[in-house]
């Protein structure tokens, strides 16, 4: 099944259909056959959450795309098959399953997607992610936040940019509010080339003991809340930086998996002592976890068995 197939925003074999419903999306653009008579499935499955989308898009046949300058947003595009002949300002990319383009808003953009290509797609405000770069880096930004259009998806500096990214689209497929939609950014920004990478030199200022203390005790009475990266390092009185690598260099995980684990602990604890009628899906929903399929595997992974099966063990320790 296709990304995001419950979010189908369009499906048309009419060139002027797709053009009109993706610039509602994004912006308005030129689209055109690359060679005369061609074929169209355009498919278009958006999700928007406050300052990104996310997206799986194919056209089914060759077309040219011209945007000309973005303006108000960043736009990732990773192959999932096929691929695409991608310029932002002087820049050209082949764009296959291993090089994703980052298009910048303030350079002009012209594509040609291959009659195969099929995206997924990241749409970022450009004033939304500025502002979480302030955030990260503890001072103003004065000058546009530049890519290298050119992304190696299997960089290894990429490697928890992809994870969390992977993370974040099976929860949507899933049905499920996704989670660490900041660290998603801050990944980002710290591991894709860009004109603010000289900021990243110097490693943050460490934590003191007390600060990760702070965060934990907020995590821990705060985990059925809906908590966001912000959260945890207002609690903490830190940057998100230095967050992000206290938590790292002391648990060995992000701020938001710490979060989530604390949430499996407690389901772990509450079905170790669950009593009568007490089911699995009533233990997780009052966790917080919506899709049981979900959390069922993340449970597995973290304690090596269903949570059904920790469950009846505790039931029978009753009869």
């Amino acid at each position: 099944m296709e990304p995001l197939a419950k979010y189908r925003l369009f499906q048309s074999a009419e060139l002027e259909c797709a053009r009109e419903m993706v610039a509602q999306k994004y912006c308005a653009h030129r689209l055109d056959f690359v060679a005369p008579q061609s074929r169209l499935d355009a498919v278009h499955n958006h999700v928007a959450l406050p300052g990104l989308s996310f997206n799986y898009m194919r056209y089914g046949g060759a077309v040219h795309i011209n945007p000309g300058e973005l303006e108000k947003f960043y736009l990732i595009q990773i192959p999932l098959a096929g691929g695409a002949h991608i310029t932002n300002g002087k820049m050209e990319v082949e764009s296959t399953v291993e090089f994703a383009s980052i298009l910048n808003p303030d350079l002009k953009t012209d594509m040609v997607w291959h009659a195969d290509c099929e995206m997924l797609l990241v749409q970022i405000d450009a004033l939304h992610l500025r502002k979480q770069a302030e955030l990260m880096l503890g001072r103003s930004l004065n000058a546009p936040i530049r890519f290298d259009p050119k992304l190696r998806m299997r960089a290894k500096q990429l490697g928890p940019w992809r994870q969390q990214l992977r993370s974040i689209f099976a929860d949507l497929d899933a049905g499920d509010a996704p989670h660490g939609l900041s660290e998603l950014l801050l990944q980002l920004l710290e591991a894709a080339p860009s004109n603010i990478q000289c900021f990243f030199d110097a490693a943050p200022v460490h934590l003191a003991p007390a600060q990760i203390k702070r965060a934990m005790a907020y995590i821990k009475s705060e985990y059925r809340s809906d908590i966001s990266l912000q959260d945890v390092a207002h609690a903490a009185g830190a940057s998100l930086r230095a967050l992000q690598y206290g938590f790292k260099e002391t648990y060995g995980v992000t701020p938001m998996q710490m979060v989530r684990l604390e949430r499996l602990r407690r389901a772990h604890y509450m079905l170790q002592g669950a009593h009568g009628d007490q089911t699995v899906t009533q233990i997780a929903s009052d966790l917080g976890f919506s899709h049981l399929g979900r959390f069922s595997q993340d449970y597995r992974e973290a304690f090596g068995e269903t949570p059904q099966q920790t469950l009846n063990f505790a039931k029978q320790q009753l009869t």
